[in-house]
């Protein structure tokens, strides 16, 4: 990425990202998304999909690294496989399907077959290859890296570099606490998807997914709706000075803690919610039962991976022009909870992030006015000063008030650095 010429914002992440604020092109620029794409998604750790919902042997799901197409399969033997979904014979993709199991994966254009691990299993008319034809070498190509963390299957397309646990960091133990609220220790990834897109650059939602400054305003119906269904919004933890918090962890990742700003105490006549808790001091004992259950984070793991625990979801992030983003967002069960605490936190999600809901669809209007704006030529700037004057360092992580734009400074410091590989 050679540096530009004086005056011309090219490229160079030095001079399109500074401390406080980042350029416009970050947003508009095709040569920038395309870099994105080989610089982020194509070099670092990359959410590909959840342990559960490849369960049995042969059960698969396709999704994308980057502009690169994959396949997360079960052999088997029950090890996971993330495979390039491409026909090592002409090219063509494998598996179109979303979904589904099968003990081989049989391209439509020529017929060659292939198994879970990946193995070629099948050619038709072998003979016209000759002697020396080996299937061996022609087996789908494996991602070079892939690990999990609490069933959260990880990929890199990079064959060397530092490892998942270094990757992720502090953001391990948010990870860790979201996940230590499922009774038997684990979560379940198989209630289906909501999928939305919107017209604008994939980074307006990262930073969104982490803004805590904006709720009050744009979500200010979504909120007089809760407060006269339920008497409560959440209005006042996304208040300055609520106690509740904006933090950036390093690579990229950060969160907002809310704690006790926006805790809802259950009722104490509630027996799904008596019976939770009973199980996990079982599991956990009585300190780290209260530490989980009195959680509410909002969770970005850098670059495509969002949690938002007090709604029990997930999503993904995957961006497919430099305007226009695709966004999967999961709800998933706490294996060994009582049903009627899973079915209320998807209920949650599907009230706030659906289609219908009322609080997902004011964020992508957001997103479509930013990108619209950011053409005009004559401001170059987007702003992210906001708390910087009083962020602060604590065990590792940088500290705001829920506020300040702590983690998106934090995300574009991580931008900087990977987009810089190659700068003159």
């Amino acid at each position: 990425m050679a540096r530009p010429a004086d005056g011309d914002p090219g490229p160079a992440s030095e001079v399109l990202v500074r401390e406080d604020r980042v350029h416009r092109r970050l947003y508009t620029d095709a040569g920038v998304f395309a870099l994105e794409l080989e610089r982020i998604f194509e070099r670092t750790w990359v959410f590909v999909g959840h342990e559960s919902e490849v369960p049995q042997p042969g059960d698969y799901r396709t999704t994308a690294i980057g502009r690169q197409p994959v396949i997360l399969s079960r052999h088997t033997d029950g090890s996971v496989h993330v495979l390039f979904n491409r026909c090592m014979h002409r090219g063509a993709v494998v598996c179109r399907a979303e979904r589904g199991n099968s003990t081989v994966f049989r391209c439509m254009y020529h017929g060659w077959m292939y198994d879970p691990s990946g193995e070629l299993v099948g050619v038709p008319f072998p003979g016209g290859y000759g002697d020396g034809f080996d299937p061996a070498e022609w087996g789908l190509r494996r991602v070079p890296r892939v690990e999990s963390r609490r069933g959260f299957v990880f990929a890199s397309l990079a064959p060397e570099g530092e490892g998942l646990a270094e990757h992720l960091g502090p953001a391990a133990r948010y990870l860790d606490l979201i996940v230590d609220a499922a009774p038997a220790g684990e979560v379940v990834v198989r209630a289906g998807v909501e999928r939305y897109a919107y017209a604008a650059n994939w980074k307006l939602q990262a930073e969104n997914l982490l803004d805590g400054y904006h709720p009050n305003f744009t979500h200010q119906v979504a909120f007089e709706i809760a407060e006269r269904r339920r008497g409560r919004s959440g209005r006042r933890a996304n208040s300055e000075g609520s106690g509740a918090t904006a933090r950036a962890f390093g690579r990229g990742h950060g969160a907002l803690h809310y704690g006790a700003a926006r805790r809802y105490a259950p009722d104490p006549g509630d027996p799904a919610a008596a019976a939770h808790r009973r199980a996990l001091e079982e599991r956990l004992g009585p300190e780290r039962a209260e530490e989980v259950l009195g959680t509410d984070i909002q969770l970005f793991v850098f670059p495509n991976l969002f949690f938002q625990n007090a709604r029990q979801h997930f999503r993904v992030l995957r961006p497919v022009a430099v305007d226009r983003t695709e966004v999967e967002a999961y709800p998933y069960a706490l294996s060994g909870a009582p049903d009627e605490v899973n079915r209320r936190q998807v209920r949650g999600l599907a009230w706030w992030a659906s289609s219908a809901a009322f609080g997902q669809p004011d964020d992508l209007e957001a997103f479509e006015r930013c990108q619209a704006g950011l053409q005009v030529t004559a401001a170059d700037w987007v702003l992210f000063a906001r708390g910087l004057h009083r962020e602060r360092q604590a065990a590792g992580e940088v500290v705001g008030d829920v506020t300040d734009e702590v983690p998106q400074r934090g995300m574009y410091r991580e931008w900087k650095r990977l987009m810089a590989d190659g700068d003159a």
